[in-house]
């Protein structure tokens, strides 16, 4: 894996924070754990924002008492197992 370097400013309160919780030999490994999870945050956020409004009430009408409602009534219709 190739990597690269960055050059992050960080406000003194916060850096001194860093520098003190965590050691030298980890930091590297600590910001880019933290730069994966708030990536996948963001990932997510866009997806959740791209689908918004795809399961209409127009289009779902069985779901208009919640989908709650409707898996309740699904399993009480559901034949029993041989």
């Amino acid at each position: 894996m190739t990597w690269h370097q960055v050059n992050v400013a960080f406000p003194e309160p916060l850096y001194q924070q860093f520098v003190r919780l965590v050691p030298a030999g980890k930091r590297t490994r600590f910001l880019t754990r933290l730069a994966e999870t708030g990536l996948q945050q963001l990932r997510l956020e866009q997806a959740m924002d791209k689908t918004f409004g795809a399961w209409s009430k127009r289009a779902h009408p069985e779901l208009k008492r919640g989908a709650e409602t409707y898996i309740r009534r699904l399993r009480r219709n559901r034949r029993p197992r041989a």
